[in-house]
């Protein structure tokens, strides 16, 4: 009777294993599809930050300022976008605004590797 229980007993949780693996992997590879992703937008958006001439056009009209927008702060949205604004370079260089989405940019990295 005894080795009739445990031939069922590991019989039910041979099914149940056989039914989890598969979730569980397509669990894995979906958190991995979305890092990756999540990891290919701040390259973009580093890459473009770093090559775009700030100082003979404009990076509010183009589509990678559109996508990174929907994530940066308000303050900082606000500081880039304002009106007749001039920031004096300092210490960091002379693109204060390129300085302020490179600093975002890397908030938003931080912020999404602890999730």
């Amino acid at each position: 009777m005894d080795a009739v229980i445990v031939g069922l007993f590991t019989a039910v949780l041979g099914f149940l294993g056989g039914l989890l693996t598969p979730w569980v992997r397509w669990q894995i590879d979906k958190k991995r599809a979305v890092r990756q992703e999540k990891a290919e937008h701040i390259s973009k958006w580093r890459e473009m930050i770093d090559q775009f001439d700030f100082d003979n056009e404009p990076f509010g009209d183009t589509a990678w300022y559109s996508a990174l927008r929907a994530h940066m702060r308000p303050e900082i949205i606000n500081k880039v976008e304002a009106d007749r604004t001039v920031y004096v370079g300092g210490g960091r260089g002379d693109h204060v605004i390129k300085h302020m989405l490179l600093d975002e940019v890397a908030r938003l990295e931080k912020g999404m590797w602890s999730k």
